[in-house]
């Protein structure tokens, strides 16, 4: 039986994002690089191009809402990589809102000390930004490093998350 994907567009404070889920839970969250039908036909890459979808704004919009707005609500999360890959990013998600932690941090506490690259490698390939938060993932000497979608959106939302977590 073929998965259908719902996904939907919404603006955040920090640009218009898509959001995509499965029955299962998100699956996707990207910010927008290109115009909407591009970004569209990037994830039908991922997805798979034969993947039937149906759009809901809504959705995407509740979404956006409990990343930046503190709607309480709880989100599932239909995370598709290889076992390693998923181990990272469950580390990256307990990094807490408001803090930082290094690729290193994230190698050891999966005992896997030498892996830093494969780590940083695994939080370049996240499907689910902000979710799992890898831009919480910082070097080991305090610079902020790459991000997807630039080091500046990347240390705005580092700034951003210190900022409201002084607030709580």
């Amino acid at each position: 039986m073929m998965t259908t994907i719902e996904y939907g567009f919404s603006d955040s404070p920090f640009g218009e994002i898509i959001v995509a889920r499965t029955p299962l839970g998100i699956c996707d969250l990207q910010f927008l690089e290109h115009n909407k039908l591009g970004t569209i036909h990037e994830l039908a890459a991922r997805w798979g191009v034969y993947t039937p979808t149906t759009q809901s704004d809504r959705m995407a919009n509740n979404v956006e809402r409990v990343i930046f707005e503190g709607l309480d609500r709880e989100l599932t999360l239909d995370l598709r990589g290889t076992d390693f890959q998923k181990q990272v990013w469950h580390e990256v998600q307990r990094i807490p809102f408001g803090q930082t932690a290094s690729y290193q941090d994230i190698a050891n506490r999966m005992e896997k000390p030498s892996a830093v690259r494969a780590v940083a490698s695994a939080v370049a390939q996240n499907p689910i930004a902000m979710l799992i938060p890898c831009h919480r993932v910082i070097h080991s000497d305090g610079t902020t490093g790459e991000y997807h979608w630039g080091r500046e959106l990347k240390k705005k939302l580092i700034e951003w998350e210190a900022a409201e977590a002084a607030k709580r």
